[in-house]
């Protein structure tokens, strides 16, 4: 009998390394070496082994003038996202489902669209000449133009617009598993709706507001493009640090230095709030957490909140303060969700009529409308070369991180061995590690190699952006999948292989679709890495873009904000015929077995 439970859990061993394997392998070669490659680098000089570069960065003023206002501007925006975003997470989850899909797509939107043509957006809008300042003038609020691009104001803004999705999504998973019932319960006890919402849900959120300020917090830490085109000579951060160091200065050991003082402050944030990153996984710590919310509910908790003891202290102005606002309430929360929802769309607003514009320059709104910046798109052999380039590689990319990702999420989620959290977090961990410390890694490993400027350094680059996304897709899929189904198909005879093939597959195809659509725009979209592999024959469409805003700022890139729009849409579309067909109804083992 021992020699039999042996054999199995040695054969299920064998299962989830093989599941494993292509995963780690990628992440080994594409990730893991080159950061450790990294971090070798800045403890070495021409003589040996050194830490004269870290005496030398913390004996830099500049440096830590810099340091600190990344770490400022990533805490200020953190903060600005959290105010903006609640009221709009609030009432996506108190709306009707029609109109939550709605204000749940403007959400998405932003986020799956390029952070280079929001970043142009947000030049035409903030400009001297632009909109905004126009309106301002027009309005008498300002006599004459206020300076909010190339600028702080201009990173701001553009960061909060950039960042907010990051923060609508947790606060909307936390606030819509809130129970009703227990707002209307304390309302019936005399509470106002705004106190009842203070000592209630706003406290039961607490789940989804420190996982979407962790979230924008480290996504900050190492951002790269939207600083680099809204900011100014004054608005130096360290991921532009790093990279001035590589690719313009040739201080490759300061660069080192930088980059793993930088991956040292995301990876130890990331330790200490593994739990909340990795709660889709870890059962244990979504019932730990779920125990401590019912104990809060019920008013079990030990301590008591702020809100709580200034309530007891000034019970009286306290009370009347709430029978002020609640009646308004429901107005000012509508005014700030639209607000939220301006922010998010209004760079679409301005880029798409640019597109058709018929000006040789920028200015909105056009003065006339017609094809022309098409044409010229559509007749450059360079824009056409980026365009196939980016759509190969991601796609190339897409599918190799469904290949690897899919493996990995079923080891993960159907089986429980010793460091299955700790590979979820290091897969995951892309998803946090600043891309600029990613590409200057890789491109010191490949560095005097023939892979840098190919589309192999491309290909790895992506794949690894990629699988994060894949992987937490497939794992909330696997996690709702209904094992039932699989189990009725075996209790029919049918084998494993039949089993995956007939049942599980087709069953997980809208998470296959939704998976590659993530992992497609994740390679799609990105800038850093074309910054330190491109090459002659190498270029992808963000480096054109790239190129083009910092130098040119033509019309020419709402050319391409449309067609990037177009092809979410026809992405969108196949997606939703893919759930349409997936919703129809199936003959099922019931039928199979129904005599005739």
């Amino acid at each position: 009998m021992s020699l039999v439970k042996s054999s199995f859990k040695s054969s299920e061993r064998m299962i989830i390394v093989c599941l494993l394997a292509p995963v780690l392998i990628l992440f080994l070669f594409g990730y893991i070496v080159p950061l450790v490659n990294l971090i070798i680098k800045s403890f070495m000089n021409d003589s040996g082994w050194t830490i004269q570069q870290y005496v030398e960065l913390a004996s830099s003023k500049a440096f830590i003038w810099v340091a600190f206002k990344t770490v400022t501007l990533a805490a200020v925006v953190t903060v600005i996202c959290l105010l903006v975003a609640y009221p709009l997470a609030y009432s996506i989850s108190r709306s009707p489902r029609w109109l939550a899909i709605l204000l749940l797509f403007l959400v998405t939107l932003p986020y799956l669209t390029s952070i280079l043509i929001r970043s142009y957006a947000w030049i035409v809008l903030l400009s001297p000449n632009g909109v905004i300042n126009r309106a301002l003038m027009s309005w008498g609020i300002t006599s004459e133009p206020i300076r909010m691009v190339f600028n702080a104001t201009g990173v701001y803004i553009g960061m909060v617009q950039v960042q907010l999705p990051l923060m609508v999504f947790p606060l909307y998973a936390a606030i819509v598993k809130i129970n009703r019932g227990l707002t209307r319960a304390a309302q019936s006890l005399g509470s106002p709706p705004s106190d009842a919402f203070l000592r209630v849900t706003l406290p039961l959120s607490m789940p989804g507001i420190m996982s979407g300020c962790t979230l924008v917090f480290l996504s900050c830490l190492g951002f790269y493009v939207t600083p680099a085109l809204l900011g100014g000579v004054d608005d130096y951060l360290i991921a532009q640090s790093i990279s001035t160091r590589v690719l313009v200065l040739g201080d490759f050991k300061a660069a080192a230095a930088q980059s793993t003082l930088l991956l040292a402050a995301v990876v130890v944030m990331f330790i200490i709030w593994r739990r909340r990153l990795a709660e889709e996984l870890d059962e244990q710590s979504r019932e730990m957490l779920s125990e401590k919310r019912g104990c809060d509910a019920i008013g079990l908790s030990l301590r008591s909140s702020l809100v709580e003891r200034l309530a007891t202290s000034l019970q009286v102005p306290y009370i009347r303060l709430h029978a002020i606002f609640s009646p308004v309430r429901l107005v000012v929360l509508a005014l700030l969700s639209i607000f939220t929802v301006t922010l998010l769309v209004l760079p679409f607003v301005v880029v798409i009529p640019l597109a058709f514009s018929n000006a040789s320059y920028l200015t909105f709104p056009p003065p006339s409308y017609s094809m022309r910046w098409f044409n010229s798109f559509f007749r450059n052999s360079d824009w056409i070369e980026a365009l196939g380039f980016s759509l190969r590689m991601a796609g190339i990319a897409s599918i190799i991180s469904i290949c690897v990702g899919l493996p990995a999420a079923f080891a993960l989620v159907r089986n429980r061995f010793s460091g299955r959290l700790s590979i979820y977090l290091l897969l995951i961990s892309p998803l946090i590690v600043p891309h600029v410390i990613m590409a200057v890694a890789l491109f010191f490993t490949l560095s005097g190699t023939a892979m840098i400027g190919s589309s192999t350094a491309f290909g790895v680059a992506y794949a690894t952006i990629g699988i994060p996304y894949t992987l937490v897709v497939f794992v909330a899929g696997l996690k709702r999948f209904d094992r039932n189904l699989e189990r009725a198909a075996a209790s029919l005879g049918a084998q494993y292989r039949t089993i995956l093939r007939t049942v599980t597959l087709p069953l997980l195809l809208p998470t296959l679709v939704s998976a590659g659509l993530f992992s497609f725009i994740a390679g799609f979209d990105d800038v850093v890495f074309g910054l330190f592999l491109s090459g002659p024959g190498a270029t992808p469409l963000p480096m054109r873009m790239w190129d083009n805003i910092r130098l040119e700022i033509s019309p020419q890139i709402a050319v391409i904000a449309v067609l990037f729009l177009a092809t979410l849409l026809v992405l969108g579309a196949i997606r939703q015929l893919v759930l349409f067909m997936h919703a129809r109804p199936r003959v099922g083992p019931a039928e199979l077995t129904r005599p005739v």
